[in-house]
């Protein structure tokens, strides 16, 4: 092999181990996310825990983030409004600009937040139910907030552009702790009804996992890399000859 090739080899070579070590990391990265995924789906599918199994306000994220729980509370009357949108879904689904609807509730002593789910716009300030509630849904500690993009909410008009829990329940005086409703259900005249004063929007996961897409874009491209590489040497070794 002569000199004029070494050089053109050892760099295709190099490209294509660097390409091929970021395909396999990124399938590595894949198969990590998808087990995140599987735990997350496993605990939201899960029969709902009493809450007092779940209740760690300073515990990691992991720990319980997305579990299904239920409890029994005292909702009061101090509300925060998340400003928010609905896409239209079908004939008689909820659609357009609005709020989602965080309310104190009481529950063992603590207080924290219950997203409800989604008001109309227009009903932003209605007088919604206060007193005992009965609860299945999610823990969860949301990820809406960029410290870069996020503006600080109006507390004048009670307008939030994030579930940002520190600082709600630094303004709001409650827990940073907040269960998301997958039902709910009130008290009237000594027996539990549905609560249907809000529209719940129950936790989905949109966790994005590109990673297969991405893999393949590094394999593709080492492929690419290795047949130029090819191309360069054949090209100097006829010129050579």
């Amino acid at each position: 092999m002569s000199l004029r090739m070494i050089l053109p080899l050892l760099f295709g070579v190099a490209g294509v181990a660097v390409l091929l070590w970021l395909g396999f990391w990124q399938l590595d990265r894949l198969a990590w996310k998808e087990a995140r995924l599987d735990t997350i789906r496993a605990k939201m599918a899960a029969e709902p825990d009493p809450l007092i199994d779940h209740f760690k306000s300073t515990a990691p994220i992991s720990e319980t983030n997305y579990t299904r729980v239920t409890f029994e509370g005292v909702m009061t009357d101090k509300e925060a409004h998340v400003l928010t949108s609905l896409k239209y879904t079908g004939p008689g689904s909820q659609s357009g600009p609005g709020f989602r609807v965080l309310k104190e509730v009481v529950w063992n002593g603590k207080n924290f937040l219950l997203d409800l789910g989604f008001v109309p716009e227009d009903q932003k300030n209605d007088q919604r139910p206060v007193g005992p509630v009965r609860v299945v849904g999610n823990i969860l500690n949301p990820d809406d907030y960029d410290a870069s993009f996020t503006p600080d909410p109006d507390l004048e008009k009670n307008i939030w552009f994030a579930r940002y829990l520190p600082m709600m329940g630094q303004e709001l005086g409650v827990i940073p702790f907040m269960v998301v409703v997958e039902r709910a259900e009130v008290m009237k005249d000594g027996a539990w009804v549905p609560f249907d004063a809000v529209t719940p929007l129950p936790v989905s996961v949109n966790i994005p996992n590109d990673h297969r897409e991405y893999a393949i874009t590094w394999f593709s491209l080492a492929l690419v890399w290795f047949g130029m590489t090819g191309y360069l040497l054949w090209r100097i070794r006829q010129k050579t000859v």
